[in-house]
């Protein structure tokens, strides 16, 4: 495990090895500056710091995954958790306005116009964002990043819905095979009605006809045999199918151009990389699926000197009465601290908290995410500030 480096004015080193590290505590040339990931402050000035690492980001919806390298060695990896509960909060709080606006109460009148003529990001989407630039933030006070890889989208422009613009500079041809949108329906249904699975006399419906706005687009289109065809416009049945719209697309890629240009106020190298590159160097180094393994493939590393992390970004702020966690605070503990603690059958373990019961607490460790231990044979090690680090 690589240990972590800063001199006395917070400048981060080149990272030591564990024994090293041990004998500059021992000798009280160094004290503990963080737990996890573990980092240790030097007590002199460095005056010529060497040492340059690149910083691999796979953004994602849920997850996101980092990986910080130098050359083809891995010295920090993890997948941070991302907040999917802003949207429910935003619409609770909205509610709460428009009930106060409703009653005889003090309340802030409505404005509208306000946002300005600035492009304007969607809380949904920026805090998402915002979670991955605190933890780059928190990694920069401790490895020397100086370039960094982001992965970008590709979409198919034949496929975006109408009323939806990406940003993006560069797309993928159409996929599916056909010069013209009736052979691209087809192809892709594989030349078989979709309602009584027919190979004959096979024609191409718009799920939403021209009339009300539909389009050309293989999206909008079903395969049917002529017989289907007919009784469909003859109201024997009903087409109980939706077109396939891309919200989700055009929600990532938007997050993806203001992740982008907020990186490159914090490097002065940022590079670009698509899905099909970042796949194609996972399986040329070797590396299996997961985000923090495919932020490694963009940094052109495959040899992990560490175990990756689970990195969840705490809420700083308590809400009072939430009924999702009635216990906050127990005999000293909090949830996600790391403590040790002393088991009958497994002895010494070290975990994070997961949750406080009456009797006993759950940790998080590496044989068991949910593994109880007893208060007083508990000791606490560390608690986060505000980036939470599990080891998994």
């Amino acid at each position: 495990m690589p240990i972590f480096v800063i001199d006395t004015e917070g400048t981060p080193l080149l990272p030591t090895c564990e024994a090293r590290a041990r004998i500059l505590l021992r000798k009280g040339k160094a004290g503990v500056y963080s737990v996890v990931p573990f980092t240790i402050q030097l007590k002199r000035k460095i005056s010529n710091p060497v040492g340059e690492f690149k910083i691999g980001i796979d953004d994602g919806a849920k997850v996101a995954g980092i990986s910080v390298a130098h050359e083809d060695k891995v010295v920090f990896a993890g997948n941070i958790k991302l907040r999917q509960d802003v949207h429910k909060k935003m619409l609770q709080r909205m509610r709460y306005r428009r009930t106060r606006r409703g009653k005889k109460l003090r309340h802030r009148k409505p404005r509208f116009l306000n946002r300005g003529k600035k492009a304007w990001l969607p809380p949904t989407i920026k805090q998402k964002k915002e979670s991955i630039l605190r933890v780059i933030d928190d990694l920069k006070k401790r490895i020397n990043i100086t370039s960094c890889v982001v992965e970008q989208g590709q979409f198919d422009t034949s496929s975006i819905s109408a009323g939806y613009k990406l940003t993006g500079k560069e797309y993928q041809r159409s996929e599916y095979e056909g010069n013209n949108w009736r052979q691209k329906v087809l192809w892709r249904d594989r030349y078989t009605c979709q309602h009584c699975k027919s190979e004959e006399n096979l024609q191409a419906h718009h799920i939403v006809p021209r009339s009300k706005g539909g389009t050309n687009r293989p999206k909008n289109g079903i395969t049917l045999c002529k017989e289907c065809h007919d009784d469909l416009h003859n109201g024997k049945w009903v087409l109980t199918q939706s077109p396939r719209h891309f919200k989700y697309p055009a929600h990532l890629q938007q997050g993806k151009w203001y992740l982008f240009n907020e990186l490159k106020k914090r490097f002065t190298d940022v590079k670009v990389c698509f899905g099909w590159m970042t796949a194609r160097a996972r399986s040329a180094l070797g590396l299996e699926k997961d985000h923090h393994f495919d932020a490694s493939a963009m940094a052109g590393a495959n040899n992990y000197q560490c175990h990756p992390y689970l990195i969840v970004p705490k809420r700083t702020k308590i809400w009072e009465n939430n009924p999702t966690k009635i216990t906050t605070e127990r005999n000293g503990f909090k949830h996600w601290d790391i403590v040790k603690a002393l088991h009958q059958t497994r002895g010494t373990v070290i975990g994070s908290i997961r949750s406080l019961k009456t009797r006993c607490i759950t940790l998080r460790t590496n044989f068991d995410d949910n593994f109880p231990v007893s208060y007083n044979k508990t000791r606490l090690l560390w608690r986060p500030r505000g980036l939470a680090y599990h080891r998994f």
